[in-house]
């Protein structure tokens, strides 16, 4: 115990100590991310001794009327995120392996709720999420694989208690906030969500795009100006006068045909994320829906000499990239097709072979960072240049680009004026 007390009041004359003004971003990074391993090791300390204290009774010594009182006092959380974070540790208190992987410090208190409570449904989900975490995936790749799981072991019977407790606990709620503003969040079942997501994403990335380079709110705010539009019930908005957007569910045929999904089988709807079989099938007799099949359909011949997709080419796309292609990325929403290979304005084919799906932020690291794509569909490598850009050099180099584009001015153009010389050059008789 003092040995730990002594390595806290360091950390602690550390962080008092710190100038952070005086240091490179280089130096900071490196330095946020020790403290980042610091963190981690002090969560997984915290859940393996807390147990201990629940089941001696111990915190009401110190006044507290519940042990998730005196938790949540204790670091500085809500009740209820102590409450979670307490059942945590008392499932991992239970399992070998995950009392094993918070010995070795390396689960973030996050992590751990979200692996504890996918075991407490799925038998061995440690053994496929903690690779997954100890390996650097982001929490967003976590919990897609543990949804997918969840859903995997659902039998039906389980499913449907599952659906009618969310649309029991079905909700909005808002409230103003004291800086000003208000602030709500919803809860609803992903049936009822996936008959709205489409249309508000496609809004929203209309309302961004038409914004421009210059525009400094973030597809997250144009989301929000989306959803009061169609909530104001004001026409079409920005996606083009109330044009037609799909759903887009997709999943094995397999899985369609036995009723639920085996180990990576797929069962989701675009941009929300996994689901059951039973889910996805509800909204069948929904209109505008579409349903991609996955079963022999192999769409790699099949190419376009512009930037439009051919809409099979865009379906397999979907299937294929279901997240930000980057590493450890994994985000659904608002992603923006890119040509890997073989730019566009080379004359690159917009074809499967071709073509990626990243977010935003990761598509203008590689457009104007010089970071690189390498190897193929499921073993995609995110390789950085010699010398990686800052983010405000790349938003500069953004900028650049948007006014020649604005001007006129793209690399397409510059590579066929480029050509045209060329050509002009050759058969000028002053070149002989």
């Amino acid at each position: 115990m003092g040995e730990l007390e002594g390595v806290v009041r360091s950390l602690q004359g550390l962080v008092r100590a710190a100038v952070p003004g005086q240091s490179s971003g280089d130096e900071a990074r490196a330095i946020a991310s020790l403290f980042a391993e610091a963190e981690r090791a002090a969560a997984s300390g915290l859940l393996l001794y807390t147990p201990v204290v629940v089941a001696t009774g111990s915190f009401t010594k110190e006044g507290h009327g519940s042990a998730a009182q005196w938790l949540g006092a204790l670091s500085g959380s809500s009740d209820w995120s102590a409450k979670a974070r307490l059942a945590a540790a008392e499932r991992a208190s239970l399992t070998p392996v995950l009392t094993e992987a918070l010995h070795r410090g390396d689960l973030s208190s996050e992590q751990l709720k979200l692996v504890t409570r996918t075991s407490a449904e799925v038998r061995d989900a440690a053994a496929t999420l903690l690779p997954l975490a100890q390996g650097g995936a982001s929490h967003q790749e976590l919990s897609d694989t543990a949804a997918r799981l969840r859903a995997s072991a659902r039998c039906r019977e389980t499913e449907r208690a599952r659906r009618a407790r969310v649309h029991a606990q079905r909700h909005v709620r808002a409230h103003q906030v004291e800086g000003g503003g208000v602030k709500g969040e919803f809860f609803c079942d992903e049936v009822q969500w996936a008959q709205v997501a489409p249309r508000l994403e496609a809004e929203a990335k209309a309302r961004w795009k038409a914004a421009g380079s210059h525009d400094v709110a973030s597809l997250e705010a144009h989301r929000l100006d989306a959803f009061i539009e169609l909530l104001a019930h004001r026409g079409g908005g920005a996606a083009g006068g109330g044009a037609q957007v799909e759903t887009l569910v997709l999943i094995d045929a397999a899985a369609l045909r036995r009723g639920s999904t085996q180990g990576d089988e797929l069962c989701e709807i675009e941009g929300i994320g996994p689901v059951s079989v039973a889910a996805a099938t509800e909204l069948l007799g929904q209109g505008g829906l579409r349903y991609l099949v996955k079963e022999g359909f192999d769409v790699k011949t099949v190419t376009k000499a512009t930037r439009d997709i051919a809409r099979c080419i865009e379906a397999a796309l979907i299937v294929r990239d279901r997240t930000c292609v980057a590493e450890h990325c994994a985000r659904r929403k608002g992603l923006e097709r890119d040509h890997v290979h073989i730019d566009f304005a080379d004359d690159g084919p917009t074809a499967l072979d071709n073509l990626v799906r990243l977010c935003p932020e990761h598509h203008a690291l590689k457009t104007y960072g010089g970071w690189r794509i390498e190897g193929e569909p499921g073993n995609w490598k995110w390789v950085a240049p010699a010398h990686p850009k800052s983010a405000g050099a790349i938003s500069r180099a953004r900028r650049v680009a948007a006014a020649k584009g604005n001007a006129g001015v793209t690399k397409a153009t510059k590579a066929k004026a480029t050509k045209a010389k060329a050509t002009k050059d050759r058969n000028d008789p002053r070149q002989t």
